[in-house]
């Protein structure tokens, strides 16, 4: 079983990642020119120090995303992992108020980016959930995920003078 769930999981982070690459926009030019995607590289781990993660859900499944964030924060809250425990301080989800041709933009605004850690929300959620389980929230959700784009941030101004 434990292979089921290793070959399940390599599957679902490999699509997820393929996701990603194929909604990535040029806002990667400021990181260094990398390999062609591998099919183990996990783009939800990031380098920058800030982050804003946009998904494009369909209007019909955002309740299914919103769903899916929400067991991500409890899988965060109840980690035993330092690192989560960091992701979770720093880590915020907002939206678009009105949807645009029937799809709603999501954001995750990363203020403090934990290096080397996993933002996928699906291997997060391998963590603290069965695989049953996690599967049923992927299968459910993926038909109304329209697009990922990462681009990484860059402190420009601070306009009240304190920390950005």
């Amino acid at each position: 079983m434990h292979a089921t769930r290793s070959s399940w999981l390599k599957s679902i982070s490999t699509a997820l990642g393929l996701m990603i690459a194929a909604a990535a926009v040029p806002v990667r030019a400021q990181q260094t020119a990398a390999p062609p995607a591998q099919e183990n590289k996990d783009n939800m781990i990031f380098t920058a120090d800030k982050m804003l993660v946009a998904f494009s859900i369909a209007e019909s499944s955002a309740a299914d995303f919103e769903a899916v964030m929400e067991k991500v924060k409890e899988v965060l809250a109840k980690s035993d992992k330092p690192e989560r425990k960091q992701q979770a301080q720093h880590w915020k989800v907002l939206r678009l108020e009105a949807s645009q041709g029937g799809v709603l933009t999501y954001f995750c605004y990363i203020d403090q980016v934990v290096k080397g850690a996993t933002y996928d929300p699906f291997k997060i959620l391998a963590e603290g959930m069965p695989p049953d389980e996690v599967r049923k929230l992927y299968e459910k959700l993926a038909p109304g995920l329209k697009g990922i784009n990462l681009a990484p941030l860059a402190k420009i101004i601070d306009m009240s003078g304190g920390g950005l």
